[in-house]
């Protein structure tokens, strides 16, 4: 991961339509009007994606326009549009399509000749040519206010779990939320599943907990995740509002202090710098002000770390303009600054990261474990039982007897993982 980031850095972006035509577009071709669906909501009213959409046009002058769809719950959404066909041109990759099923919704991106220049280009090519690739890579752990921790009498971070509970303690009696889990939003439980797969120091567990029947027990990577979550819950170390969607408000908590960390991928610290400053009404917001640590989730001192793809982006096989479709998802990996304004480590290679608080993620020497997303089989089996997007986790920390949730959640996977292959 360190190597990743030192090459990234080393290189500058391909941003020249002469040299863009080294991806196998056709300039003459790229005209018309495209529909494109995203998770990227916050872009939209930021009006980042007007000036994305200018600069495209720009690029390429026949253009008529691209209406940007920017879906709050993208997911669920999608999912209907899929089953429909109607699902517009371009569009973020969606989880729960199995990777063998990529090529029923999704044209092969070969024709761009961007494979060797991504990161996990691999994790959704079907038969040797790709169907997606990736905005950016983030690792996941903990950003956070540096004033709330000074506040609480806080001086270092903490490099074991015993130190993680005792600080978030101090927060609390300092009166600051300790730790925003934005558990209403759902989705940011996600985490939870990169968690286990930290505590495993498995890249592939995924693929490998299909053969386990139980794989939430309190003795398993991902009972000890749970674990890890509900006793934050439990010991009141949470905002007190779990069900609520505070996902927008929450970066504005964690900007001014009022909360003081939240346990998500490094693309998340740009939002509290950016959008939490602004709602918190702080202007010319300091980015060095937040921090960004990996989880202790034991006391070993040592900890594992896993990196991953984010969202990919993809062309519709229903698309009618296909050729600008394919132009407009290379503009955006390849030539926008979205990647870099999202805090990742660019999917493309070429495009050096901007996120200061790698320095101090790295200083703490994690084990960084490139992540196997998982295979169709997994996919299957999370489908089945709704778990993926942080609704497993969810539906956990929410019911009223966790253990019998934990119990449930068992039954049900060693049932789902027992189909998902068929």
């Amino acid at each position: 991961m360190k190597r990743l980031v030192a090459f990234a850095a080393g290189l500058l972006v391909a941003s020249s339509l002469t040299a863009a035509r080294a991806d196998g577009i056709d300039p003459s071709q790229v005209q018309g009007k495209i529909t494109f669906y995203t998770h990227w909501s916050s872009y939209l009213t930021d009006g980042l994606f007007d000036r994305w959409v200018a600069e495209f046009k720009k690029l390429y002058p026949k253009v008529e326009d691209v209406d940007v769809q920017a879906i709050a719950t993208y997911e669920d959404t999608i999912a209907t549009r899929l089953s429909t066909g109607d699902y517009g041109d371009v569009l973020d990759t969606p989880r729960s399509v199995a990777k063998d099923d990529l090529p029923d919704f999704f044209l092969p991106l070969d024709d761009l000749r961007l494979t060797n220049d991504f990161h996990f280009s691999d994790a959704w090519a079907v038969g040797g040519k790709p169907y997606a690739f990736t905005y950016g890579v983030s690792v996941e752990g903990m950003a956070y206010n540096k004033a709330a921790f000074a506040k609480a009498g806080i001086k270092d971070v903490p490099k074991t779990h015993t130190e993680l509970i005792a600080d978030m303690h101090k927060l609390k009696d300092a009166g600051i939320i300790p730790l925003i889990l934005n558990m209403g939003a759902g989705w940011p439980l996600e985490t939870t599943d990169g968690l286990a797969v930290d505590i495993s120091g498995d890249p592939n567990f995924r693929d490998d907990m299909l053969k386990d029947p139980a794989p939430f027990s309190a003795d398993k990577p991902y009972g000890k995740s749970f674990a890890i979550v509900h006793q934050w819950i439990t010991d009141g170390l949470t905002e007190p509002d779990l069900t609520t969607n505070n996902w927008e408000d929450s970066k504005g908590w964690i900007a001014s202090g009022k909360g003081a960390m939240w346990f998500l991928g490094s693309w998340s610290i740009n939002q509290i710098i950016d959008e939490g400053g602004k709602k918190a009404g702080i202007a010319n917001y300091d980015p060095n002000n937040i921090g960004y640590f990996p989880l202790p989730y034991d006391d070993s001192g040592k900890y594992n770390v896993t990196s991953g793809p984010d969202y990919g982006l993809s062309v519709s096989k229903n698309s009618k303009n296909p050729e600008t479709a394919k132009a407009w998802l290379d503009f955006l990996l390849t030539k926008s600054d979205l990647p870099q304004i999202a805090g990742f480590i660019p999917g493309y290679k070429k495009m050096p990261p901007t996120l200061i608080q790698m320095s101090e993620f790295q200083g703490y020497n994690p084990n960084i474990l490139e992540r196997n997303p998982g295979g169709t089989a997994y996919t299957n089996a999370t489908n089945l039982i709704n778990f993926s997007g942080g609704k497993g986790a969810q539906s956990v920390m929410l019911a009223s007897d966790y253990d019998a949730a934990i119990a449930k959640l068992n039954a049900s996977w060693a049932d789902a993982a027992s189909r998902a292959g068929q």
